[in-house]
């Protein structure tokens, strides 16, 4: 079975989905024998125009066709340039999902119903969710297993953690109580600031916050804009070495709560 990331939070520009794809490639890359799946679940769809590039993507062959009653989900799965890794792309009819579920008996499990059958072909699925506590962000978490939140050192970053973690307290107890918080991740981070000293240990009075940091470096836009991951772009590349070690602590993260959940 599949562990199940959502990558999430409200706030845009924590290089949410830079983060979606570094950690994506960096499992990938780890393991060949892996296969990862990374969920567009944006509806900007800047993960599947990096992936896939600027192709028609039909909304039934999309993740929008995950959140309607009938669907197929092999259908909407597309190959990367790596062989183990997959995505399913976002497609703009996602802003309907919206009203669709709103009020829909089954509104917040729809996602999760549509993973059952992935989670049997995948060791790792990635959700990249929307910037905003919507519908679709509600779904990933009733769906996930773990959550790793973004975030930069900033007074609305904080009360946008703040918001999340109440979510999160109403999906365990509603929804789904195995949904955990794996930490929070600096992103676009300089800890030689003086403000990001004074705000670290606020942030840690919320959620925990991972060891490893991601600093800023423009090699990740140049990878961006060429359509190729950090590791493949800049392999030496402080950004890149940040992601492989990121990917390291989560799956260690993992491991441990399957050891406690086992125990």
């Amino acid at each position: 079975m599949a562990i199940v990331l959502s990558i999430t939070n409200q706030k845009g520009g924590v290089a949410k989905t830079t983060t979606a794809l570094s950690l994506a490639h960096a499992f990938a890359r780890r393991d060949a024998q892996k296969k990862i799946l990374l969920i567009d679940l944006d509806s900007q769809r800047n993960a599947t125009s990096i992936l896939l590039g600027n192709q028609d993507i039909p909304p039934e062959k999309s993740v929008y066709a995950l959140f309607q009653n009938k669907r197929s989900e092999s259908a909407a799965l597309y190959p990367t340039p790596l062989a183990n890794l997959f995505v399913i792309p976002s497609n703009l009819h996602l802003v309907e999902v919206e009203s669709q579920l709103t009020g829909a008996l089954d509104g917040f499990f729809r996602l999760n119903d549509a993973l059952q059958t992935l989670r049997h072909e995948f060791d790792y699925i990635i959700l990249d969710c929307p910037p905003s506590l919507s519908v679709i962000t509600i779904n990933a978490m009733v769906s996930a297993d773990f959550l790793l939140i973004p975030l930069q050192i900033s007074k609305f970053s904080i009360d946008g953690i703040q918001n999340i973690r109440d979510a999160v307290t109403t999906v365990n107890r509603r929804y789904n109580a195995h949904l955990k918080i794996a930490g929070g991740c600096l992103t676009l981070h300089d800890g030689r600031t003086t403000l990001s000293q004074a705000m670290i240990p606020e942030v840690e009075k919320i959620l925990p916050i991972l060891k490893t940091t991601v600093p800023r470096s423009v090699a990740v836009e140049e990878a961006h804009l060429m359509r190729r991951d950090i590791f493949d772009y800049a392999p030496d590349n402080k950004v890149a070495v940040a992601y492989r070690e990121l990917a390291d602590e989560l799956l260690a993260v993992f491991e441990s709560q399957r050891g406690a959940a086992a125990s």
